[in-house]
């Protein structure tokens, strides 16, 4: 017996048998679904945020940094948990208890909880690119007459959005790892699965082994494509913050 040898008898077999192959794919199905949705719904209320934080009118200036403020204050297990237990007993009785029984409503309340989270972090990487388009870039867009929403669609938002890739690439990937803490109210995400596999079968090692390959592997691939797409659409940053001199 080698020094390095283990007790444990690896049984790789078991995850292809069922029903604990459904039951894993249905949490890696679940992690991906929870992640598009909030991943997505991120992108697009950060993006609001963002825009809120630069405008010149200090009301929204402040509505938007109080967001920020806010949900960067306060963990996102927080609002997983606010959004699954406690917003159900804020609707009138026998509205708030149908939440609760449909089966979805984890999912639901997990990616809220991401999306809100991480919406305060994209903003924080939007306005960033943002203050670093010069500013007659949007004078020349005044000048062609373009409207405030115009500028944004067609001048601004592109540019922020190639500047700020790869920072968002990471956060994404970050938001990616968080749907882990939606096993915590119930979501049948790929962590629930694998602990429903070992109490099944006592042989957690397995599948947590594979939950890791997944999450390392997957991100892995993510943090490529950013790169490759980053190459792509490279800008010259110097040359960006000399414009502005």
């Amino acid at each position: 017996m080698g020094i390095f040898s283990l007790q444990y008898e690896f049984d790789w077999g078991i995850l292809f048998t069922e029903p604990y192959l459904r039951i894993l794919i249905d949490g890696v199905s679940i992690t991906l679904l929870i992640f598009v949705i909030s991943s997505a719904a991120s992108l697009f209320l950060g993006t609001v945020i963002a825009i809120l934080r630069v405008s010149r009118i200090r009301l929204l200036q402040a509505l938007g940094i109080l967001y920020v403020k806010v949900f960067q204050s306060i963990p996102v297990l927080f609002w997983m948990l606010f959004f699954f237990y406690v917003l159900p007993e804020i609707f009138p009785i026998g509205h708030g208890e149908g939440f609760g029984a449909y089966f979805y409503y984890p999912v639901i309340a997990g990616s809220l909880a991401l999306t809100l989270d991480n919406a305060s972090y994209v903003s924080d990487i939007l306005r960033s690119g943002r203050l670093l388009i010069p500013p007659i870039q949007r004078d020349v867009a005044i000048a062609t007459g373009l409207n405030r929403v115009q500028q944004y669609l067609y001048v601004l938002l592109p540019q922020m959005f190639r500047l700020t890739l790869s920072p968002l690439g990471t956060r994404m990937v970050h938001n990616f790892k968080n749907t882990t803490l939606c096993m915590a109210i119930t979501a049948h995400e790929l962590i629930w699965a694998t602990q429903q596999v070992e109490s099944l079968t006592l042989r957690g090692v397995e599948a947590i082994i594979m939950a890791t390959v997944f999450y390392i592997v997957l991100s892995l691939i993510m943090a490529s494509a950013v790169i490759l797409l980053a190459r792509r659409l490279k800008i010259d940053a110097a040359a960006i913050m000399k414009s502005r001199v």
